[in-house]
């Protein structure tokens, strides 16, 4: 007699199930040698039709794609930048795109001083100040806003903050019931950039103390933990920049001096080869 193991649409199998398969092979095992001949021919597994598995590909549900953001910078500045700066412009459009292109974004003041910020500080130092701005106007335009209204929001609510004297008077900005009203209504895509622009506020106004973040964070609705979590990633970043900037003059001035010991020893052969002759 044929012995038969076969997958049904029956539950999944438990391990007693696959102990009462293996027992009846092991039973047909156990079958006389004579027997086990005679039906060698006839115990053939009927075979089944395999399990169909379905594969799901990633899909990247926006319109726009870090790929597409990625292609517009490039197209807008095709030029080399710096590896110490590439890295981290590469970061930061990669991170803004997926607040940009979420479905509850919206265009935020807060978040414009926030990055302006971020972009100055990072750009310290940067060779050509003219290639900093088109680097600035190449990298907002490939996230699809306007790189003057960045910049006038960002230096208004700046000029704003200095005046306000306090951290109330920040908070009495309309900007913050507006904020807390999408946060309240589930319709804000917070960025790290709101976090640094907060922060930035209360550095210009003078208010050190420290209540004074928790006072903004419950004025815009952003959680004071969230807000604190990205001014500890922004802290870092900067160190780490300011590290790799440090790195990289060392490389440069080590070369500047390789090359003026490489030009004074051609000059000294270049004399010593005038005396002989």
């Amino acid at each position: 007699r044929a012995v038969y193991c076969t997958r049904t649409s029956a539950p999944p199998i438990t391990t007693s199930h696959a102990m009462s398969c293996v027992s009846v092979f092991s039973a047909a095992s156990r079958v006389a040698p004579s027997s086990r001949v005679a039906n060698k021919r006839a115990s053939v597994v009927v075979p089944t039709r395999a399990a169909r598995v379905h594969v799901v590909a990633a899909v990247d549900l926006n319109a726009v794609t870090v790929a597409d953001t990625k292609d517009r910078f490039i197209r807008a500045y095709p030029y080399p930048i710096p590896s110490v700066w590439s890295v981290a412009v590469q970061e930061l459009l990669v991170t803004q795109h997926f607040v940009r292109y979420s479905t509850k974004y919206s265009y935020s003041k807060i978040s414009s001083l926030g990055f302006v910020s971020v972009f100055d500080q990072l750009f310290e130092g940067f060779p050509s100040d003219e290639e900093k701005e088109k680097i600035f106007k190449s990298f907002v335009e490939a996230l699809s806003e306007d790189p003057v209204a960045v910049r006038a929001d960002a230096a208004a609510l700046a000029v704003f903050a200095e005046g306000a004297g306090s951290v109330d008077g920040i908070a009495a900005n309309e900007l913050f019931a507006a904020t807390k009203a999408l946060n309240e209504a589930k319709k804000f895509a917070y960025s790290r950039y709101d976090a640094v622009g907060l922060f930035r506020m209360l550095e210009l106004a003078g208010a050190a103390e420290p209540s004074a973040l928790e006072t903004l964070a419950n004025a815009s609705g952003i959680p004071l933990k969230k807000i604190n979590g990205d001014l500890g990633m922004y802290k870092m970043l900067l160190s780490r920049m300011a590290a790799a900037k440090e790195l990289s003059a060392e490389i440069y001035e080590r070369e500047k001096r390789k090359d003026a010991e490489r030009v004074a020893k051609k000059a000294e052969k270049a004399a010593a080869a005038e005396k002989e002759a």
